[in-house]
């Protein structure tokens, strides 16, 4: 397969975009919900709750428990149960093997935490494919500052063009912010029809059509 585009460096997303954990997050919170005798919102409420870093997510629906009990507890389920209620997408591997072929540079951005980040990429088996990876808990202003791109060009001394892939309003704020190109991916269960990015992948096949030849 041969480069269709100038781009040097593509950033891909982690929930809902490399992996489908929308099963998963609801019921991490659940179990928080229950844990904390919480109400529990509605399924299309929670959904939404893979974007946004967990330090902006949790205190606004716990806002009576200490935030650093919070994620210790939150990183505690996803380490026993996130690989086992997650999945990677139809022909993913195929795509993100061929796009490091054709000389694309990949990283991941995510505002999850670096030690379930590094399980979840680990059990798959995608890490390989990756030139870099930057978590929440090493970035300095989560998604969507556009901190962590200009932190990821740095270290892996990117000149050419970035493109941001995403399921969140947060990753495509990211993306433009860094003045980058963003692609939108509509394969999870978010309603996505409001967000406004350059291009927009149904599958991970759309994927390699935009980037490969």
């Amino acid at each position: 397969m041969k480069r269709k585009s100038d781009v040097e460096l593509v950033v891909f997303d982690l929930d809902g975009t490399l992996l489908d954990t929308s099963l998963y997050i609801v019921l991490n919170y659940v179990h928080l919900f229950d844990r904390y005798h919480v109400p529990v919102p509605p399924l299309k409420t929670m959904v939404y709750f893979s974007g946004p870093p967990l330090t902006e997510i949790l205190p606004r629906h716990f806002p009576e428990v200490p935030l650093p009990e919070l994620l210790e507890e939150f990183e505690r389920f996803s380490l026993l149960h996130a690989n086992h209620y997650s999945c990677l997408y139809e022909g993913e591997k195929e795509v993100l093997s061929k796009l490091k072929e054709a000389g694309y540079r990949l990283a991941v951005l995510t505002n999850k935490r670096g030690k379930a980040m590094e399980d979840n990429l680990s059990f798959f088996g995608i890490d390989s494919f990756f030139d870099a990876f930057l978590p929440l808990d090493e970035n300095p202003k989560p998604k969507p500052d556009p901190c962590g791109i200009f932190l990821l060009q740095e270290r892996l001394h990117v000149k050419g063009k970035t493109v941001v892939i995403g399921d969140s309003v947060e990753d495509i704020e990211c993306g433009k912010r860094a003045s980058c190109r963003t692609g939108l991916v509509t394969f999870g269960l978010k309603d996505t029809g409001t967000i406004e990015a350059d291009e927009r992948y149904s599958s991970y096949q759309d994927i390699e059509r935009s980037f490969l030849l």
